[in-house]
């Protein structure tokens, strides 16, 4: 009996984790890992520092300690805020975590020739940290844009039953915020040059820092013929 699809998929993925020659070439099984493992501990730390950051708001405007004004503005930037600076240290986390068959590695030179690993600092994570922000964030408000008309629709539906409106929403943006997410780690971060170094994936026991690690061989475009 022939392999099924998913047979033939499950034993790619294995060969691709088998990391021969310090390093694995990256497919959509990694990425969506990497995003759930970034994006339950972001949405849950984040949430809950919101929830606290509004009864704060709220307990300052009842006892009246903080002007109503600087209350509103900070009420309108706190989940901003909270939520970009929870990623940032979840990022951090996932650069150093092993997962089942593989784990994250900065790599020098761009992965070039002669390529080490490298150690995922503050500032390098902050420049991975900066590039899935900006591109997550275009990406909702573009989405959120094209979806605004329909989205309001659907919620009129439910205007005599606000529960139901907000939980429409809160799933809208969660599924928004993770598909976002998810497309902009598997496109724009794994095997990627961001800075002066290449994010990829390598074995679980991480080659020492020093060890050279070898990647496929890139083809070398052709070269236009020199004049004689």
């Amino acid at each position: 009996m022939p392999p099924s699809m998913f047979e033939d998929s499950y034993h790619r993925s294995q060969a691709s984790e088998s990391g021969e020659n310090g390093y694995i070439q990256p497919n959509f099984n990694h990425g969506l890992r990497i995003w759930w493992a970034f994006f339950w501990p972001s949405a849950i730390a984040s949430g809950v520092l919101v929830f606290l950051a509004n009864a704060w708001i709220y307990f300052s405007y009842e006892h009246s300690y903080v002007s109503g004004s600087l209350l509103r503005h900070f009420r309108t930037v706190a989940p901003y805020i909270l939520s970009y600076t929870v990623a940032f240290f979840v990022m951090y986390y996932i650069l150093r975590k092993n997962f089942r068959h593989f784990r994250i590695g900065l790599l020098s030179n761009f992965g070039g020739e002669g390529a080490q690993p490298l150690v995922p600092t503050f500032r390098r994570t902050a420049l991975i940290w900066f590039n899935y922000s900006w591109r997550t964030l275009v990406i909702r408000l573009i989405v959120g844009f094209a979806a605004a008309i329909p989205l309001g629709m659907l919620a009129g539906l439910f205007t005599r039953v606000p529960v139901i409106q907000l939980v429409v929403n809160l799933l809208v943006g969660v599924g928004v915020d993770g598909a976002a997410g998810l497309f902009v780690i598997y496109n724009n971060i794994l095997d990627e040059d961001i800075g002066d170094f290449r994010v990829a994936l390598l074995p679980r026991r991480i080659p020492e820092v020093g060890k050279k690690i070898v990647l496929p061989v890139q083809p070398v475009p052709p070269q236009p013929p020199v004049a004689i």
